[in-house]
C-alpha cells in the first residue's frame, strides 16, 4: 500500500527543487511525482517538504547533556529533535574522564538501539562523535587540559569498542603526538575523522587531508585565525573538495558576513551543525547567543538546527533548497548515508520534514510514521 503527499515545493536536497508530490511505500520514497494528480494528504498552499535534517554535533536537548545524561539524554533528544525538523542526529560525547567518555559511548549506543527496536518515535540516534580526548591543548576552548590525552592506536581501538559499530566522526587535532597511528585506525573502522580544536596551519591541514582527514569541525573554531600570510588548517579544507567543513550557523560562533564568504568558497561542502551544549551545571549560561562556563568561554551553541537553516537562508541569500541542502544531503554524504537518507528520489528513507510558508516546521516524518505535527504518532503506511 503506498500513499501520496502533497503537492508542495520539494528541495530535494541536492540544491534544487521542483513542485510536486511524494509516493511512500513501505518506508521508503516509491516516486516523485507530477504536482498535478491526487494526494493522500494534502498541504497547505506554500508548504515545502525537505529531507530530514540531520545534525552531526550537537552535545544534548533541553537540559540533558549525552556525557552527564548519557543513554537516558537519547529518547529526549529523539523527541527534541523531531520538532526541529530533523530525524537523524549524532549524540557528542566531550572530553571527560576517558572511561567516563567510553561508557557514555556505550550507554549512547544502547539507548539508540532500544529506541529503533521500538519503532520510529522521533530523530533516529545514528552513534555518536567524539569530541576529544586527542585535542590541542592551546585550542581547547572548555575542554579540561587535565583530561585530554596523546591519541595512540590503543585508544582509539577501545572507543570503537566500545561503541560497538557505532563510533562514527572523531574530533581530533592532527598535528598531536600519535594522531596519524589513531587516524589509521579510525579509518579502517568507517569512523569519519574531523579536524577541530587544532593549531594547524594550511601545510598541517594539507598534510591532514592526504592522510585520510575528510572533514573540518565547527570552522573558525578551535582553531587559528584565516591570515592572509600565514593561513590556518581552514584554508586547506576550503581548497580541497574532497572535504566537508562544518559550521555552526548561529551569527555568534561566526559573524554572518563570513558565513556568507563560507559559502561562496565552499558551496555544497558546507554541512550545518549545531554544536547545541545544555547547560552543564549552574555555572553555565546563555550569553550573546551562545552557552558559556563560569570563565565565559564558549562552550556550544543555543542553536537549532531548523534555524540554522534560516539563518543560513539569510546570511548567504540564498534559497531554501540550497540551504537546506548543508542540513540533510550533506551530512549525510559526510557520514557515507547519501544513498539512504539526505534527498528526495525514489528508494530513499522516506525521513522528511515539512515546513510552511514562512520556513517554520510543521511536521516530521522518520522511515514513513510522522514523528511529529501534521497526525503525530499515525503510521501512514501499511507495513
Amino acid at each position: 500500500m503506498s500513499i501520496t503527499l502533497g503537492p508542495a515545493l520539494l528541495a530535494v536536497g541536492d540544491g534544487t527543487s521542483t513542485y510536486g508530490r511524494v509516493q511512500i511505500e513501505n518506508g521508503r520514497i516509491a516516486a516523485v511525482l507530477p504536482a498535478d494528480g491526487p494526494s493522500d494528504r494534502p498541504l497547505p498552499p506554500g508548504s515545502s517538504i525537505a529531507p530530514g535534517l540531520i545534525d552531526v554535533h550537537t552535545n544534548g536537548a533541553a537540559d540533558m547533556l549525552f556525557n552527564r545524561d548519557q543513554g537516558n539524554a537519547v529518547p529526549v533528544a529523539a523527541t527534541e529533535y523531531a520538532r526541529m525538523g530533523a530525524t537523524a542526529f549524532v549524540a557528542g560525547v566531550m572530553t571527560a574522564p576517558f572511561e567516563s567518555m567510553l561508557h557514555a559511548a556505550s550507554e549512547i549506543v544502547d539507548a539508540a538501539h532500544d529506541l529503533e527496536e521500538d519503532g520510529p518515535r522521533g530523530a533516529r540516534c545514528l552513534g555518536v562523535h567524539f569530541e576529544g580526548p586527542f585535542l590541542n591543548p592551546k585550542f581547547r576552548g572548555v575542554h579540561r587540559p587535565e583530561w585530554l590525552l596523546p591519541a595512540s592506536a590503543t585508544h582509539a581501538k577501545e572507543m570503537i569498542d566500545a561503541c560497538k559499530g557505532g563510533c562514527l566522526i572523531v574530533t581530533m587535532a592532527p598535528e598531536i603526538d600519535g594522531a596519524a597511528d589513531a587516524m589509521r585506525v579510525f579509518l579502517e573502522h568507517g569512523v569519519v575523522c574531523s579536524a577541530g580544536h587544532t593549531a594547524a596551519r594550511y601545510r598541517e591541514g594539507m598534510l591532514a587531508i592526504g592522510l585520510g582527514f575528510r572533514s573540518l569541525t565547527h570552522a573558525f573554531n578551535g582553531m587559528p585565525p584565516l591570515i592572509h600570510r600565514d593561513p590556518s588548517i581552514l584554508a586547506a579544507f576550503i581548497q580541497d573538495r574532497r572535504t566537508l567543513v562544518q559550521l555552526i550557523s548561529d551569527g555568534y560562533h561566526v559573524s554572518p558576513v563570513m558565513v556568507d564568504i563560507l559559502y561562496r568558497t565552499v558551496g555544497d561542502r558546507v554541512v550545518l551543525t549545531t554544536d547545541n551544549m545544555p547547560p552543564a551545571d549552574l555555572s553555565y549560561h546563555i550569553d550573546g547567543g551562545v552557552m558559556r562556563d563560569a570563565n565565559g568561554t564558549i562552550a556550544g551553541s543555543a542553536l537549532r538546527i531548523d534555524q540554522a537553516v534560516r539563518n543560513y537562508m539569510s546570511y548567504a541569500e540564498i534559497s531554501f533548497a540550497q540551504a537546506v541542502m548543508a542540513a540533510t544531503h550533506a551530512p549525510a554524504k559526510l557520514l557515507g548515508l547519501e544513498n539512504e537518507m539526505g534527498r528526495i528520489a525514489p528508494g530513499m528513507r522516506a525521513d522528511l520534514s515539512f515546513w510552511d510558508e514562512d520556513y517554520g516546521i510543521m511536521g516530521t516524518m522518520v522511515g514513513g510514521s510522522v514523528v511529529h505535527g501534521l497526525h503525530e504518532g499515525t503510521k501512514i503506511l501499511a507495513s
